[in-house]
């Protein structure tokens, strides 16, 4: 072998090895990029979370303070001695086309009616 043929040899394997490591360099970043976007997604389901539970507690105090006010139409109109108003009635029946609908006791089904024979 001569000296040429080694050397070409050894600058070859330079390359390859220079070739080698800019593919893991890149499967590296990769991997950080990966690992920074799951740390992203974790920190966004956290503030998600953070943000249910407070929509939670405001609903908490929305039916809290519907309760007071129910409470106080009740005992205003025991005081007065009138019979209780229906409220929801007259709310549906200030739209035009409505009617109430009957109680459902079984969900509904999927599945597509039979054709007519």
């Amino acid at each position: 072998m001569s000296q040429f043929a080694y050397y070409l040899v050894i600058i070859l394997l330079g390359v390859g090895n220079l070739a080698l490591a800019l593919i893991a360099y890149r499967q590296r970043d990769k991997q950080i990029q990966g690992n920074q976007l799951r740390e992203t997604q974790v920190e966004l389901a956290e503030l998600r979370n953070q943000m249910a539970q407070k929509r939670m507690e405001y609903l908490g105090r929305q039916v809290d303070l519907l309760e007071e006010i129910r409470n106080a139409l009740v005992d205003d109109e025991a005081r007065s001695g009138s019979q209780p108003a229906d409220v929801i009635p007259a709310a549906r029946s200030s739209r035009p086309g409505t009617r109430p609908q009957p109680a459902r006791t079984s969900p509904r089904s999927h599945r597509q009616p039979h054709a007519p024979a």
